[in-house]
C-alpha cells in the first residue's frame, strides 16, 4: 500500500488556516456585538435621562406656582415655611415626585417578582446625591447662599445673553436676592417704564388662550436654570452628561378674553338656562372656561379649557366641528399637519409643559374686610391683596351704622379716599352731616339712600359726581382715586350683617347712577361690591376719542358684583352690552350661564331683549385699574 504523506500535510494546513480565520471572524463578531451592546446601553441611559428630565420638568411646572402662592401668604418668610417654598425644595420635591433617582422602585420590583432575582443593567440607577449636582443656575451670581436659578430681574438678561427674555425691575435688593432663592410674584416687579404689563408675543405653545403668532397683555416673571442628568454616575456609566438650559415663566395675565369663566362647574355656551339660544350675541376673540359645553349653532373663534370641552353637533370653533358621519372631532395632530395654524380647541392637559391657573377666590373677591392681611409674607405683595379685587380698591364707601340688626337701612356711612397719597376717611350721618338728596349740597353729593325695585333700601352712587366732589374736598386726582369699594362694615359694628351671596331679603342693594361718562378718569374706573348692583342708566357711552381706524374709544371700566341687574324699572329692558364678561363661579355645581343678563322686577332673562358684542382686549389702554388675574406657567428650553 502506498502512503501519500504530502497530500495529508496539505490538508492539515488548510484546516488550521480555515480554523484561524473562523476564530478571528468569531472574535471580531463578538467584539462588534459587545460594542453594539455598549452603544445600546449608553443610548438607553440617555433615553432614561431624557425621560427623567421631562418628568422632573413636569413636576417643577406644577410645584413652582404653588410655591409662588405660598410665598405670598402669611408667615411664609418664617423658617417653618421656607423649606416648603424655596427653589431647592421645588426641585427636590419635583425629583421625588418624578421618581428621578430610581428607574424602578423596590416596591414595584417586588410586585413584578424580580426583586432579588435580577441584576439591573442600568448603571445610572440609584441616588443622584444633592440636587445641586442636577440643577443649578445658568451662570453664577454673587450671593451669600447657594442659588439654583437666575431670576429675571434687574439686568439678569445682560448676564445670560440676548436669547433670554426682558428682565423686570425691582428696587428692593433684598427681594431681588430672595427671588433667586424662592419664586417671588409681586406687584413691586415692573418693567423699566414702571408699568405692570406689556404687550408680549404669545409663547409657542399648544394652549390657545391667544392665537399663536399674536400678542397678549401680560407680565413675564421668569427664572433660568440648568439641568444635568447623571453627573454623579458618569464614571460608572461612561455616558457624557449634557447640560440643558431652561426658562420657567409665570406670566401674570389680566383677564382679556371676550368671555371667561373660572367656575368649577361646566360653563354652558350658546344657550340660556331656560333653553333659549343666544340669538343676538356675537363673540369675536377667545373664550376660556374651566369646563365648557357648547349648544346649538354656536360659532366661536377659539375655545380654551382646563378640564375638558364638549362640542355640540351644530357648533363650531375656528371652523372645526364634528364629522357629520362619525360625530368625532379631528385630532389636533391631523388638523395642524393639514393647516398652517394651531388647533382652535385646547385643553391645558394636552399642552406639554404648560399650566393655566385662574386666580380666583370665589365670593371672597367681593369682600375687603375679612382675612385681609398676610403678615410676615416673603413676597411684598400678600396673597389676599393680590387675589381679591375688593382689597385693591383705593376709595372705600362703607355702611358703618344701621337702624337695627333687623333693619339694615344705613344711618351712617364713611368714605375713604387718597389725599397726597395718604388715605383719609370722612363719616356722614343721617340728619347731621349726610346731605339730603333734594338739598343744594345734596345735588353735588355722590352717595344717597334710595329704595330698590323690590322695596329694599339701597345706596345710590352717582359716579358722575365723583370728579367734582373729590376736587372740592382736596383729594388726589382721579388717576390715583380710580377705584371704589362699596361694602357694609360688619366687622366693627355687630348690628350690621355681612352681605349675603346671593343677597337675602334683609340686605341693602347698590344702585349705580350717572354712569354715562367716565372720561374724567384717565386710567378708567373699577368698582367692587358684595351687594346686588342695579345699573340704573346707560353705562360708559361717552367716548374719549377715536383710534387709528376711526372707531370710538371708551375709558376702560370693570364692575365686580355677585349679582348685576340691568335697569330699575318693573319691566325687563333691552340690554345692549359691549365689552368682556367674566364669571368667577359659585358654590353649587350647577352649570354656569354667563349670558343670563337679568332685568325687571322679576329678574327675568328675556333672550330676545339681549344683544351683546363681546371682544377681547388687545391694548394696554383698554385695561381698567383692577382686573381678574390668571397665571400662565411655561417651561421652555434655551439653546
Amino acid at each position: 500500500m502506498k502512503t501519500n504523506l504530502k497530500r495529508g500535510y496539505i490538508s492539515i494546513l488548510a484546516v488550521v488556516t480555515l480554523s484561524s480565520i473562523m476564530l478571528l471572524m468569531l472574535t471580531a463578531s463578538f467584539r462588534y456585538t459587545l460594542q453594539n451592546q455598549e452603544t445600546q446601553k449608553k443610548t438607553q441611559i440617555r433615553v432614561d435621562y431624557t425621560n427623567r428630565e421631562q418628568a422632573l420638568l413636569r413636576a417643577v411646572l406644577t410645584e413652582a406656582p404653588n410655591s409662588a402662592m405660598k410665598n405670598m401668604m402669611a408667615n411664609s418668610n418664617s423658617s417653618s415655611w421656607s423649606t416648603q417654598s424655596r427653589w431647592r425644595w421645588v426641585f427636590e420635591y419635583a425629583r421625588n415626585k418624578a421618581d428621578g433617582e430610581q428607574a424602578l422602585e423596590e416596591g414595584h420590583a417586588e410586585v413584578l417578582g424580580i426583586s432579588g432575582h435580577a441584576i439591573s443593567g442600568n448603571t445610572g440607577d440609584g441616588a443622584q446625591d444633592h440636587i445641586k449636582y442636577s440643577v443649578s443656575s445658568v451662570k453664577s451670581q454673587p450671593a451669600d447662599n447657594w442659588f439654583y436659578v437666575n431670576a429675571g430681574t434687574n439686568g439678569t438678561g445682560n448676564l445670560l445673553g440676548s436669547q433670554y427674555p426682558e428682565t423686570l425691575q425691582i428696587a428692593n435688593s433684598a427681594v431681588e436676592q430672595l427671588d433667586r432663592d424662592r419664586p417671588i410674584i409681586t406687584m413691586d416687579k415692573t418693567y423699566a417704564d414702571g408699568e405692570q404689563f406689556r404687550v408680549l408675543p404669545y409663547p409657542h405653545i399648544h394652549f390657545g388662550y391667544v392665537t399663536q403668532g399674536q400678542s397678549f397683555l401680560a407680565k413675564r416673571n421668569w427664572w433660568a436654570f440648568s439641568v444635568t442628568s447623571g453627573a454623579q454616575s458618569e464614571d460608572v456609566t461612561g455616558v457624557a452628561t449634557v447640560r440643558k438650559n431652561y426658562v420657567l415663566s409665570i406670566y401674570e395675565v389680566p383677564s382679556q378674553l371676550a368671555l371667561g369663566s373660572s367656575a368649577t362647574a361646566t360653563t354652558a355656551l350658546g344657550k340660556h338656562r331656560n333653553g333659549r339660544a343666544w340669538d343676538n350675541i356675537n363673540i369675536s376673540g377667545g373664550v376660556f372656561a374651566t369646563k365648557a359645553a357648547t349648544a346649538g349653532g354656536l360659532s366661536l373663534d377659539r375655545l380654551t379649557a382646563r378640564r375638558g370641552i364638549t362640542l355640540a353637533e351644530n357648533s363650531s370653533v375656528g371652523g372645526v366641528s364634528q364629522d357629520q358621519f362619525t360625530g368625532d372631532l379631528p385630532s389636533r395632530e391631523a388638523y395642524e399637519a393639514e393647516n398652517s395654524s394651531f388647533f382652535p380647541l385646547s385643553n391645558s392637559s394636552e399642552s406639554g409643559l404648560v399650566a393655566f391657573l385662574p386666580i380666583t377666590r370665589g365670593e371672597g373677591i367681593f369682600d375687603d374686610l375679612s382675612d385681609t392681611s398676610d403678615p410676615n409674607a416673603a413676597s411684598p405683595t400678600g396673597w389676599n391683596y393680590y387675589s381679591r379685587p375688593a382689597m385693591q380698591t383705593v376709595m372705600k364707601l362703607r355702611v358703618v351704622d344701621v337702624i337695627s340688626p333687623t333693619d339694615q337701612t344705613p344711618t351712617s356711612i364713611s368714605f375713604t379716599y387718597l389725599t397726597n397719597g395718604i388715605a383719609k376717611t370722612e363719616t356722614f350721618t343721617r340728619g347731621y352731616s349726610w346731605p339730603e338728596a333734594n338739598s343744594q349740597e345734596g345735588s353735588k353729593f355722590p352717595f344717597h339712600l334710595e329704595t330698590s325695585p323690590i322695596g329694599r333700601q339701597a345706596l345710590a352712587v352717582y359716579t358722575g359726581r365723583l370728579s367734582t366732589y373729590l376736587e372740592d374736598i382736596g383729594a388726589d386726582s382721579l388717576d390715583k382715586n380710580s377705584s371704589l369699594m362699596v361694602n357694609a362694615d360688619y366687622v366693627n359694628n355687630l348690628n350690621i350683617q355681612k352681605p349675603s351671596i346671593p343677597s337675602s331679603p334683609t340686605d341693602i342693594s347698590l344702585i349705580l347712577r350717572d354712569t354715562k361718562d367716565f372720561t374724567p378718569f384717565p386710567r378708567g374706573f373699577s368698582l367692587v361690591t358684595p351687594f346686588r348692583m342695579y345699573l340704573a342708566n346707560d353705562v360708559n357711552i361717552a367716548a374719549r376719542g377715536v383710534d387709528d381706524e376711526g372707531n370710538a374709544v371708551f375709558p376702560p371700566i370693570s364692575l365686580f358684583a355677585p349679582e348685576k341687574r340691568f335697569g330699575i324699572r318693573d319691566e325687563a329692558l333691552n340690554i345692549d352690552f359691549k365689552g368682556q364678561i367674566n364669571h368667577v363661579g359659585k358654590k353649587d355645581s350647577d352649570s354656569v350661564f354667563p349670558m343670563d343678563l337679568r332685568s325687571g322686577q322679576y329678574d327675568e332673562v328675556v333672550s330676545d331683549k339681549i344683544t351683546a358684542d363681546l371682544h377681547s382686549i388687545t391694548d394696554l389702554s383698554q385695561l381698567p385699574p383692577i382686573n381678574q388675574m390668571n397665571w400662565l406657567v411655561v417651561i421652555e428650553q434655551v439653546d
